[in-house]
């Protein structure tokens, strides 16, 4: 009995692995064309292995095993998602039939991601899902902000309508959270109950995993790197760093109302983000990596347009990068505007960048 036992099992664990990851190479049997065209295309985008995971709905592990070589006929929506994150559409070559799935029909990649950081938005296995009206998506993003905590109805009713609401609001609010409850329904993780949103101390409470919310994903990521810091190893930092960075799509919940943008909740993950960067840039631009630097800090200099140390390190990334005319014009860009606007000069910050752009130690 315990012999069959073991057959059987042995037998289940091959096929979910065969579900899981499709058709697996034979030991001793590779299939390098595959993993080495999806590692370009990855290399190419400039993502890790994590990122690309979480943008495309395909879980970690598979990414791994698919690059590893270790998967022979991949899943056909896998290398779907993957080509579309991607923009490799030559992928498509390695999957495996289309078999008609839709998601939520199971699958290890076949999940659910609540995304803030930039547009929000909702996906499941890399497909776009409707979260409801624009008030129904400011409450989603509000909750998720909190992601894990109570939200008070108090902020509730002060984020989303602001000193004057409605006579329905609280009619409203009910509205919303029954209508998100039955979006977050469909597409909940079994074993962990989540996402859902609970009724918790006069508020409501958004119960979600770390890789169903971007948030959660980047936190982790960020405070990962922090104890890498402290324990010196400066190039896992940086890996770690950019894939913190990679969760970023755009500002905090980007198209959301202002009250919620202007959340103090989303200004402070901003400032995660600028923090984040500028360490990274400094550890890219020790190693000689000026080029990251400059794509992790250009857009963020777009959105932070009087942030001096945003400017001071981009400057510096761009010269020693031999870009000193670029460097040059950024500082002329800041300069007149803090002193048509403001009537202010330029801090010691930019002027000591400035100054190492000219004399050329930068």
């Amino acid at each position: 009995m315990d012999q069959l036992w073991f057959i059987t099992h042995i037998r289940l664990t091959d096929r979910r692995k065969l579900m899981e990851h499709g058709d697996r190479a034979q030991p001793g049997e590779t299939t390098t064309d595959l993993g080495e065209a999806v590692r370009t295309a990855r290399d190419r985008a400039r993502l890790s292995q994590r990122v690309l995971a979480a943008r495309s709905g395909v879980s970690l592990r598979t990414l791994r095993e698919i690059e590893r070589g270790r998967v022979r006929v991949p899943r056909a929506r896998s290398m779907e998602r993957l080509a579309a994150t991607l923009q490799a559409p030559g992928l498509l070559d390695h999957g495996a039939p289309r078999t008609g799935g839709t998601p939520g029909s199971g699958g290890a990649d076949d999940r659910f991601l609540l995304r803030v950081l930039g547009p929000l938005g909702a996906v499941r296995a890399g497909i776009p899902l409707n979260a409801g009206t624009p008030m129904q998506q400011n409450l989603l993003g509000l909750l998720a902000l909190h992601a894990n905590q109570s939200v008070t109805h108090a902020e509730i009713v002060e984020t989303l309508w602001g000193e004057h609401p409605p006579g329905s609001f609280n009619q409203l609010i009910h509205t919303y959270v029954s209508r998100l409850r039955a979006l977050l329904a469909k597409h909940q993780d079994t074993p962990t109950g989540s996402p859902r949103i609970e009724r918790r101390h006069q508020g409501y409470e958004l119960r979600v995993e770390t890789a169903q919310l971007d948030l959660l994903q980047f936190a982790e990521l960020a405070a990962e790197a922090e104890a890498v810091r402290a324990a010196g190893d400066p190039e896992h930092e940086a890996r770690l760093l950019a894939d913190a960075l990679g969760m970023w799509s755009g500002p905090v919940l980007g198209g959301c109302s202002a009250r919620l943008r202007e959340h103090p909740r989303a200004i402070a993950l901003a400032q995660r983000q600028v923090t984040a960067a500028l360490r990274f840039a400094q550890l890219a631009e020790i190693s000689g990596d000026h080029e990251r630097a400059v794509d992790q800090l250009r857009p963020l200099v777009r959105r932070h347009p009087l942030h001096e140390g945003l400017h001071a390190r981009l400057m510096l990334a761009l010269a020693e990068g031999g870009r000193r005319v670029e460097a040059l014009d950024l500082f002329g860009r800041i300069d007149r505007t803090l002193r048509g606007q403001f009537g202010i000069e330029p801090g010691p910050e930019l002027r000591a960048a400035q100054l190492a752009v000219l004399r050329g130690s930068a």
